[in-house]
């Protein structure tokens, strides 16, 4: 039986922060990350207590290994802990809504996710109970990582 995700299908570790552009000054200060510009979506998210539209704003490192910094949403699993530390190891995957239904068969609880027509779709979160979060992404969705990332850089005058 294969896994459900492929190890080399992992692109990024993703950090929720209290404040996204202090925390990517900071990276920047103290590791010398270069960054993507800061990127949001609203999307239609199911949770644990119900569907809600949520503003995501996030933020990808340029060079590899990728960070995903994530700014804070109180109330969803996109909060910030007192020390923070990774949240969730995202992977890119073939099909979300395939993907998501082996993540749970594996003991990985879906925690969140985007839907389109009631399914899961764009992204999943699955948290084992040992708090291990993992994010799958559809590659659809960013067929040429680095080509995104290029896209997505800030553009100096």
């Amino acid at each position: 039986m294969t896994p459900p995700l492929d190890a080399t299908d992992l692109y990024h570790t993703g950090i929720v922060v209290p404040d996204l552009e202090v925390w990517k000054a900071r990276m920047t200060e103290v590791a010398g990350h270069r960054w993507t510009e800061t990127l949001s979506a609203r999307l239609p998210v199911r949770l644990a207590d119900g569907e809600r539209v949520l503003e995501l704003r996030y933020a990808y490192s340029l060079d590899a290994p990728h960070i995903e910094l994530v700014q804070e949403i109180p109330g969803t699993p996109w909060t910030a802990t007192e020390h923070i530390a990774t949240h969730h190891l995202g992977y890119f995957c073939d099909d979300v809504t395939t993907t998501s239904k082996r993540l749970e068969e594996a003991g990985f609880a879906l925690e969140a996710c985007a839907i389109a027509d009631g399914e899961p779709s764009i992204f999943a979160y699955h948290l084992a109970p040992s708090g291990v979060r993992i994010e799958i992404v559809d590659r659809a969705r960013i067929p040429d990582l680095d080509a995104y990332l290029r896209s997505k850089a800030p553009t100096w005058h």
